[in-house]
């Protein structure tokens, strides 16, 4: 069986990924959970190897996390899921807005990216609207804003 052998870790070097949010979360108050979801691309053709290092995500106005994420490589021109879904449980705080975990975005081509999905909820009572005060930071890179529509509840 072979083994695949990574680049080593390259302490800073999560500032040669680009970081973006897929899409806008919806989700109206007492609905079904929806997933967050986010991606990372490598901006270089070289392994990139940050090591583990610590996401932060704080949820757009209006919503909560609830915890559980998952990710999963896939290939960048197909969209193919190249390995296993994984699934974890992050750590909460400020009643379920502020979701961290810990990972290591490693890519080793830039043929290659990963898909998270952090599942949130719209908070009861929440106003409807469009918000665009949520936050994603991936150890030192540059922070990217995370953007959520509360639906009126009837329309979930």
């Amino acid at each position: 069986m072979a083994t695949q052998t990574q680049a080593p870790v390259q302490s800073g070097s999560e500032n040669k990924l680009y970081i973006l949010q897929q899409g806008i979360v919806e989700d109206a108050p007492g609905g079904v959970p929806a997933h967050l979801s986010f991606g990372i691309l490598s901006t270089v053709p070289d392994p990139v190897n940050p090591g583990d290092i610590t996401f932060t995500l704080k949820a757009p106005t209006g919503f909560v996390f609830t915890g559980w994420l998952s990710w999963a490589y896939h290939d960048v021109n197909t969209l193919q899921a190249k390995g296993n879904l994984e699934t974890t449980q992050g750590t909460l705080r400020d009643g379920g807005r502020t979701l961290t975990f810990t990972h290591n975005p490693y890519l080793s081509t830039n043929q290659e990216c990963i898909g998270y999905g952090a599942q949130v909820t719209a908070v009861d009572g929440a106003t409807p609207g469009r918000y665009t005060d949520g936050q994603l930071k991936v150890g030192s890179a540059s922070p990217i804003k995370l953007k959520g529509r509360v639906l009126d509840p009837d329309e979930d």
